[in-house]
This record gives C-alpha cells, structure tokens and sequence, in this order.
C-alpha cells in the first residue's frame, strides 16, 4: 500500500528521516514520477528536484509544484538557466499537457500568496541549498539539514 502524499513524514519540519529515506517515501507516495536515473541529463535534474520536494516538504500537487519551482529558484543555488533545461524535455512538457493548462494556471494562481512568503523565508536562511549537491546530505536527517540551512517550511494548507 503505498502512503498518502499529503500525510508522508518529509513533509513535517522535524522529520527524522534522511533525505534520501525521505526520497523514499516521496517516490512510494507518487507512483508514475518521471524517472531518475542519474546517467541522463533529465535524471540528474529530476532527482535534484525531487530532493527540493523532500527538503522544502512539498507534494507533487500542482499548487506544491508551483512552489518547489519557487523554492527551487529563490532557495538554491540552481540557475535559472540550468532549471529551463529541466522544462524543456520531453517528458516534462508531456506531464503539462496531461494535466492540462487550466489546472495548471489554477494552482500556479492558488500557490503566489504562499509563493511570497517563500521569498522570505529563503533570504533568512543561512545559505542556499546546493541543488547539484543534494548528494552529500543523502545520509543526513532531513530535520538537522533544515536547521543547518535555515529552512523553514511552509504550514500545510487546510483544504
């Protein structure tokens, strides 16, 4: 039985698990994600965007994704440029259209009040995220990185 996105450990600010226990439960709880195999190009970005899901405790909800991208780009040290590249591949531009452009014009609209307080919360932390570098924490608890980097997660919506 795979766990309930909204209800994964990650998504609590003092999570005990690693982040790479926590990439884990982020894939069991998302069956379908589009694949991570770190000797593509593609694999290297999605599994570096899944560790922003992790750490910054986000599902994969359209509202959430606006807000990894948020995250992603306000928080880390990936370039805007390096992130387009991301966008750009097929199977990304697959899964925008399978969820359609209104969903995704909804969330993204849903997500800006939460978006801003991103923005905030990411020039107080201490330093960015090394976004390529997610590797060297694999084995650390996601709640002693966030401390580390100052990460403060957003509260949950209440749908």
């Amino acid at each position: 039985m795979q766990p309930d996105p909204e209800h994964c450990r990650y998504l609590d600010q003092e999570c005990p698990l690693t982040l790479a226990e926590g990439l884990e439960e982020f894939a069991a709880a998302n069956p379908g994600l589009i694949p991570s195999d770190e000797s593509t190009e593609l694999g290297r970005l999605t599994r570096a965007h899944d560790a922003c899901h992790v750490l910054f405790g986000l599902t994969t909800a359209v509202e959430d994704e606006a807000l990894a991208d948020t995250w992603t780009l306000a928080a880390s040290t990936v370039t805007l440029r390096e992130y387009m590249q991301y966008l750009k591949h097929e199977e990304f531009t697959d899964l925008i259209k399978q969820i359609g452009a209104w969903p995704m014009i909804r969330g993204s609209v849903r997500a800006i009040p939460r978006a801003l307080k991103i923005f905030g919360r990411s020039r107080r932390m201490k330093e960015r995220w090394p976004f390529f570098g997610y590797r060297d924490y694999l084995d650390t608890p996601l709640a002693e990185i966030r401390r580390r980097f100052g990460i403060e997660l957003l509260p949950r919506p209440t749908h």
